[in-house]
């Protein structure tokens, strides 16, 4: 797969299809991406991208990602378990632009 993100456009190509994201699953999305391998913490993602502030609840990251694999699929993004997300590299290719 190869995943194209633009930061400037907040747009999302997969494969050549344009998609687009809603503001947080983009976010979510970039921060993954940025460090591709990394695990992020359920806390770490909340917090970078709702920021400490917010009010949100508890099982709001895990929404969000469920969104995001339902439009690029479920191998993208990685879970580890009681640990938090990652974004796999195996197979794709990924390009912050």
């Amino acid at each position: 797969m190869n995943l194209s993100i633009d930061k400037e456009k907040y747009l999302v190509t997969k494969d050549n299809v344009e998609l687009v994201l809603p503001k947080k699953e983009f976010e979510i999305l970039l921060l993954l991406c940025s460090i591709p391998g990394k695990v992020f913490s359920r806390k770490t993602i909340f917090e970078m991208v709702w920021g400490n502030n917010s009010k949100s609840k508890d099982r709001t990251v895990d929404v969000h990602i469920l969104n995001i694999r339902k439009k690029l699929g479920n191998s993208i993004i990685i879970t580890i378990k009681s640990v938090g997300y990652k974004v796999s590299t195996q197979n794709s290719t990924i390009n912050i632009i």
